[in-house]
């Protein structure tokens, strides 16, 4: 059970929000805290109350709430976070007593065991979310990462409350000079940090992410510093090149959910072809520099799943590493689990055919999958994981109500937006017309 349950993630990460409050992971869900680092700081925190507990729940084999969105993945044999974080610790499936025993966090792990779950180490891995100023409105994001979107569900709100919540969001963090400087303070004083991953919102469209990255390189901390953003594909800045050759490594997500004009009408207002033509400058950029690591970074959701074997040809065309985020849960009426069984078994064969043309093997033997030597095997892994949930994923018992407020979700949208689902996924046209559409 320990196997099942146990994750390393506290002994070496947290997360930071956009509104500058501190989360326990990532991947945390149904969970809110109220420590700003305003007034705790990053070593505070990561060694408070919240973490000790969290290592203390894992320790003792039990599985906390908050860790329902990676154990949702696992039960499909998907890399959920969980496991992304045991690997950074050393920890496989395969042999896990061993490896945990030998694992270079092990001494932290006993540490924290003999201690209440406090620990004698340091925040080395940091997500850091730098705000929500976005110049895109992705119908499946929340406005707690794009004001573009925050402004649609102000209006989308009137119409349907229950659909479109107004929420009460804070003050981006970044939006305060001192708050900046006070991070980066704190960053210079942790003496192993390793990787720094930049959310938005649209990072390469905001001021933050630049002064930050100034400030590190400033510092001298940036040449044995990881650091990774994501990127929505709209925005190309050849000042990037700077600051990739600054840093240790740099890697790039790109997110895009298919290489068709699906993408503008989910990713909505990108074009397709503006935005594969920037994966393709980005790309360029690897023949001046050596450290730049590219992931297109995907979540399919109950439209984009349908190309998603055009999309895997696309990848494996291109050589191009790619990452899911995890399975799509909200908003929830945009889940793949809600799709009919036919169109399901459409994309099952079609995902068949892609796994056969290519002779893909999932391998289960990789550590670092962001390392160009194993593109291909995560690739395939990747392709594999959504053909197997595909496979064996279970609707949900409110399927039915669920779609009926698909519909609901996409007509509103359509009426801000003057555009129409069916001319960008057509083979939905009969499903959703069914449910009202």
């Amino acid at each position: 059970m320990f196997k099942n349950t146990f994750c390393s993630s506290p002994w070496f990460h947290l997360y930071l929000k956009n509104d500058g409050t501190y989360e326990t992971c990532r991947w945390a869900s149904n969970k809110k805290l109220n420590q700003h680092m305003q007034d705790v700081s990053l070593q505070d925190f990561y060694n408070g109350p919240d973490m000790s507990n969290l290592r203390t729940q894992f320790l003792n084999g039990e599985t906390p709430n908050i860790c329902n969105s990676c154990q949702y993945e696992e039960k499909f044999n998907k890399l959920g976070g969980r496991k992304k974080q045991l690997l950074k610790s050393g920890i496989t499936d395969n042999e896990f007593e061993l490896k945990f025993r030998s694992s270079p966090h092990y001494q932290h792990f006993k540490y924290s065991w003999e201690n209440n779950g406090k620990s004698s180490y340091y925040p080395t891995d940091l997500q850091i979310d730098l705000g929500n100023t976005c110049n895109s409105s992705c119908i499946m994001c929340s406005p707690e990462f794009s004001n573009r979107l925050e402004a649609d569900y102000k209006l989308l709100n009137k119409e349907n409350p229950d659909i479109f919540h107004q929420q009460k969001l804070k003050r981006n963090w970044t939006h305060d000079p001192d708050l900046i400087d006070k991070f980066v303070e704190e960053l210079v004083k942790l003496p192993d940090i390793k990787y720094i991953h930049f959310l938005g919102g649209e990072t390469l469209y905001m001021k933050s992410f630049y002064q930050i990255c100034d400030k590190l390189i400033e510092s001298g901390l940036s040449k044995n510093l990881i650091i990774g953003t994501t990127t929505n594909g709209t925005v190309y800045n050849e000042k990037l090149i700077h600051y990739i050759k600054n840093f240790r490594q740099f890697h790039l997500g790109i997110s895009i959910e298919t290489v068709t004009k699906l993408n503008d009408y989910i990713r909505y207002p990108s074009n397709i072809v503006d935005v594969l033509t920037i994966i393709e400058k980005y790309k360029s950029i690897q023949n001046v520099v050596d450290n730049l690591f590219i992931t297109l970074r995907i979540t399919p959701n109950i439209f984009t799943i349908y190309e998603f074997d055009e999309f895997a040809r696309y990848i494996i065309e291109n050589k191009l590493s790619v990452e899911s985020c995890n399975i799509l849960t909200t908003p929830s009426m945009m889940r793949i689990e809600l799709l009919p069984s036919d169109i399901r078994e459409e994309i099952i064969n079609k995902l068949e055919n892609v796994i056969k043309y290519y002779n893909l093997k999932k391998d289960n033997t990789i550590i670092n999958i962001r390392n160009n030597e194993f593109i291909n095997e995560v690739i395939a892994n990747n392709i594999i994981e959504y053909y197997d949930f595909m496979k064996n994923f279970k609707e949900p018992d409110n399927v039915e109500e669920e779609r009926y407020k698909l519909v609901k979700f996409l007509k509103a949208f359509e009426r801000l937006r003057s555009n129409r689902i069916t001319d960008y996924a057509p083979r939905y046209t009969e499903f959703l017309t069914n449910y009202g559409y």
